[in-house]
C-alpha cells in the first residue's frame, strides 16, 4: 500500500494596505542609531524600556524608548546610549 499525498504550493497572501498590522507605538523617544562593531543588538539600559527596529533612513536601526522613571528624558537617553557604545544620528524624536 503506497500513500500518495499530492503536491501543493504556498501562495502566499497577499497583504493589501487596509491589512497591513502596524505594532503599536510604546515609547516616547526616538532615534536612528549605528551600532558600533557588529549588527544592531537591543541594548541594556537600566530605566529604560527599548525595543529596535531593523530600519532606519541613515543608520543600522531605529531605537524607540520608553522612561520607567518621570525624571529620564531625552539627554538621559543620549547618555545612556553613548555609554553603552551607540551612536545616535540626528536628533531625538519625541511623540
Amino acid at each position: 500500500m503506497t500513500c500518495h499525498t499530492p503536491h501543493t504550493t504556498f501562495i502566499p497572501p497577499v497583504v493589501t494596505p487596509e491589512r497591513r498590522v502596524t505594532p503599536d507605538i510604546f515609547g516616547r523617544l526616538f532615534a536612528e542609531i549605528v551600532t558600533l562593531g557588529g549588527p544592531p543588538h537591543l541594548p541594556h539600559l537600566p530605566g529604560w524600556e527599548v525595543r529596535l527596529w531593523p530600519v532606519a533612513r541613515l543608520g543600522d536601526a531605529t531605537l524607540e524608548a520608553r522612561p520607567l522613571h518621570p525624571h529620564l528624558n531625552a539627554q538621559h537617553l543620549r547618555e545612556d546610549l553613548r555609554h553603552a557604545g551607540i551612536q545616535i544620528l540626528g536628533p531625538i524624536r519625541e511623540k
